[in-house]
């Protein structure tokens, strides 16, 4: 079907072309039944907003960008839909860019984005960004920045994420109030954020309930069960672990099955994870829900925010995470 003008769709519909373009762009004063009806005729009609004509006239290109340092299957797609759905609802496009894990092509990226005249950035920053003043002069001069998956606590940015210290060391009180004081935590690449933070929440716990912290930084996943029978050995006595992230869990249940462990019966398990991974194995594992869709929902709500008003506080809105008990946890009072 030949592609119809904003001219023509119009026409059609019998509205104004100014109304048709704050309809697809949801401006506040059109209703929702009139940004339904355009929506849907944009659709029956193929018709495809001009972005170099928008800018031109609006000064906005009506595309977000999205900065992640992966796609994985744990939590990101999930993020990732619910941000590309929460964008297309206010009428906007979204860029997706994958940065490696390198700090340099994140900044790359950032450029290139503005270079495109995107009118907001979500980023999920590497773990070897400098998060001092680069990202900060990059978020004044540039679109609008709100950092994905992250706190950051500087009053100059943005974010949205969980408490990751908070939440590991809610697991570690959780398991001491099953009996356990023999709890080794299982973690990964101490460059990252997300290990300083759970890692030191782990460690916190521990040293409020008078335990031993029982620490598996984990280097290869390639000797992963090795390495995980040699740390169980060592400490002799361990009757639960912490798991940093779903990957990891996976990683614990099948080395710690496939060594004769039964979980919960030898050794409990417990996990910080979006949810999906913990109901399909067997036992079942206990774990604090972190939800990639209200972390991807209110991303975009607190860009958006940024985008209308850029000289507004800046806010650092951390996601509650709540305890999911099913299987992997034992009560050894």
């Amino acid at each position: 079907m030949k592609r119809v003008t904003i001219k023509e769709l119009a026409k059609v519909l019998n509205l104004s072309i100014s109304t048709i373009s704050r309809a697809l762009s949801d401006h506040p004063d059109i209703s929702q039944d009139t940004k339904n009806k355009v929506r849907e005729a944009s659709k029956l009609y193929n018709y495809t907003p001009n972005l170099r004509a928008r800018y031109l006239r609006t000064k906005s290109s009506g595309l977000i960008g999205l900065i992640l340092p992966e796609y994985n299957m744990f939590f990101i797609p999930e993020m990732m839909k619910s941000i590309s759905e929460a964008v297309g609802e206010k009428g906007y496009s979204l860029l997706v860019f994958q940065s490696d894990d390198s700090y340099q092509k994140e900044l790359d990226l950032i450029d290139y984005c503005n270079q495109l005249s995107v009118d907001g950035i979500l980023i999920s920053i590497s773990s070897g960004f400098d998060t001092s003043d680069k990202l900060s002069k990059l978020n004044s001069e540039g679109a609008p920045i709100v950092l994905l998956d992250k706190i950051w606590e500087n009053d100059d940015m943005s974010s949205v994420g969980i408490d990751g210290a908070n939440v590991a060391k809610e697991a570690i009180n959780y398991l001491v109030k099953k009996g356990h004081r023999r709890i080794g935590g299982v973690f990964s690449d101490n460059s990252q954020m997300i290990t300083e933070t759970r890692l030191e929440g782990f460690k916190n716990a521990c040293q409020e309930n008078g335990i031993e912290p029982l620490v598996l930084m984990i280097d290869s996943l390639e000797t992963f069960d090795q390495t995980l029978l040699d740390f169980l050995h060592k400490n002799e006595g361990i009757t639960a672990l912490f798991a940093m992230t779903d990957e990891l869990m996976i990683r614990c249940h099948s080395g710690l099955q496939r060594h004769s462990y039964k979980i919960p019966e030898d050794i409990s398990l417990i996990v910080i994870s979006d949810g999906v991974l913990p109901r399909i194995l067997a036992p079942r594992t206990s774990h604090y829900f972190h939800s990639p869709k209200m972390v991807g929902e209110t991303a975009v709500g607190l860009l958006f925010e940024r985008m209308k008003d850029k000289v507004c506080s800046t806010k650092t809105l951390k996601i509650d995470c709540s305890l999911v008990e099913l299987e992997s946890v034992k009560d050894i009072n």
